[in-house]
């Protein structure tokens, strides 16, 4: 939880995943400025003051020299993903990870030179075909489970971080393959350790859970995914 010292305007501080971690306790964190906090944390400048609460939540299971895993991130969902994969790359397991990278065009697709420097398999979709794939990320996805179904080596295991429908897609898929699904959701919080909340995500095995207290990690299966937005045909009028 990253705060400005920027007064009372905004009152909470914003919730922020880790890039990386150095040896020497610095950490690098990639945020996009949505709001005037974000905008705030954008425009500070070296040497100004923030202050810090975490690292908060649980996280991923770790990489396996057992399961594939699928790594679907969502423009600046990427970062606790890519951090991941350098943890794997650092245990010898980067052959394990695949990055199925997704944004609107190609400006929402970062750090590919740093995925390509650890050696990690990306997997480019942008809607407007900018980039990579033309369409969405979650149809690379089900291009990539049929590859690897189709090859039959190993258990394959889904990783996600992104935009909320990103990620309830990506648990349809899951669902849909039996594909063992990790989300990692993107809920406001005020506090960060369970206290407020605010960040309450509706749940199979109890009513609700919290982003912050409980995730933000959530096996897909305990969560209760929305269906689908029903589809709308398209009307000719001659």
């Amino acid at each position: 939880m990253l705060r400005g010292d920027w007064g009372r305007d905004p009152l909470l501080p914003r919730p922020i995943s880790l890039l990386s971690v150095a040896a020497d306790g610095r950490a690098d964190l990639l945020a996009k400025a949505v709001g005037q906090g974000t905008r705030l944390l954008e425009r500070a400048q070296p040497g100004a003051r923030v202050s810090v609460l975490g690292p908060l939540g649980n996280s991923f299971p770790a990489p396996s020299p057992a399961v594939i895993d699928l790594l679907v991130a969502g423009g600046v969902g990427m970062p606790p993903l890519l951090m991941y994969a350098d943890h794997a790359a650092k245990r010898g397991l980067i052959d394990s990870c695949e990055m199925l990278y997704g944004g609107r065009t190609a400006r929402d697709i970062l750090l590919l030179p740093e995925m390509r420097a650890i050696g990690l398999s990306t997997h480019v979709a942008t809607e407007d075909g900018s980039l990579g794939r033309r369409g969405r990320v979650t149809a690379t996805l089900e291009a990539r489970l049929d590859h690897h179904r189709a090859s039959g080596t190993r258990p394959i295991r889904i990783l996600a971080c992104g935009p909320k429908e990103m990620l309830w897609a990506t648990a349809r898929i899951a669902e849909n393959q039996r594909v063992e699904c990790y989300l990692s959701l993107e809920e406001q919080m005020a506090c960060g350790f369970g206290v407020c909340l605010g960040c309450a995500v509706p749940s199979k095995s109890r009513p609700f859970r919290y982003g912050c207290k409980d995730g933000p990690v959530f096996l897909s299966m305990d969560l209760v995914i929305p269906p689908a937005p029903a589809t709308q045909a398209v009307v000719s009028h001659e």
